[in-house]
């Protein structure tokens, strides 16, 4: 199970199935509207929220990696943006708004009608986010790369990670962008599937984020061992 656990290709094995599975429920859930599965309330949105409990519970399950280490911080950090990706997901881009749709778009900040007090807040919270995702990645980018090309599993789901959530931000952008470019809008059929793949990969964060604890805890265990 370990030698299973610590494959480089789980993650990208893993998440390439998952989003074929979100395909398949897609299709099984209607041929013609696959809407239904991805929308508020449909089945993958309790699969989301079901991976970040998972991602939670594990991360709590393993904290003894870090307390008292010198990836204590970093543990910490991580758990905030798990708190963030979470509230995000639950909508809590709007809640920070009285006169928007949403509070974390430049519209947001460049239109006068929203009240200072409100863009005060929600660009704190921005920057903050924005602060701890460039700190952590000056710190591990260069073993994400040296970890990449040595197999290394936890740097691989690291990088399926961040390959799926810039994927997905594509899914999200592209009918938009597509009918600034075109004018023309996607017949609803492709722009519900590209809502799929998008959502469906979201949903697969949580988990990765999950599974990257389960790895760093056996390859550590194992580094410990090596060392006694």
């Amino acid at each position: 199970m370990i030698k299973l656990i610590c494959n480089p290709l789980l993650a990208p094995f893993l998440t390439v199935s998952f989003l074929l599975l979100c395909g398949i429920i897609g299709i099984a859930c209607s041929p013609t509207d696959v809407g239904g599965f991805y929308e508020n309330d449909g089945g993958l949105e309790t699969i989301t929220y079901a991976g970040y409990a998972v991602g939670f519970v594990t991360a709590v399950l393993f904290c003894k990696d870090y307390i008292k280490t010198s990836k204590q911080t970093s543990y910490g950090l991580f758990l905030f943006l798990w708190l963030t990706a979470l509230l995000r997901e639950m909508g809590a881009q709007h809640w920070l708004t009285s006169t928007d749709t949403t509070a974390i778009k430049l519209r947001f900040f460049t239109n006068p009608n929203n009240p200072l007090s409100e863009k005060i807040v929600a660009g704190t919270l921005v920057l903050l986010v924005v602060g701890i995702i460039i700190k952590l990645l000056i710190e591990y980018t260069p073993k994400i790369i040296r970890g990449f090309f040595q197999l290394n599993p936890l740097y691989w789901t690291i990088c399926t990670f961040g390959t799926i959530g810039l994927v997905s931000k594509f899914m999200d952008r592209f009918p938009s962008n597509y009918y600034k470019a075109t004018g023309e809008y996607l017949d609803a059929l492709t722009n519900a599937w590209f809502k799929l793949f998008e959502e469906g990969g979201e949903a697969t964060l949580p988990l990765l984020f999950a599974l990257g604890f389960i790895q760093f805890h056996f390859l550590y265990r194992q580094q410990i061992k090596q060392q006694k």
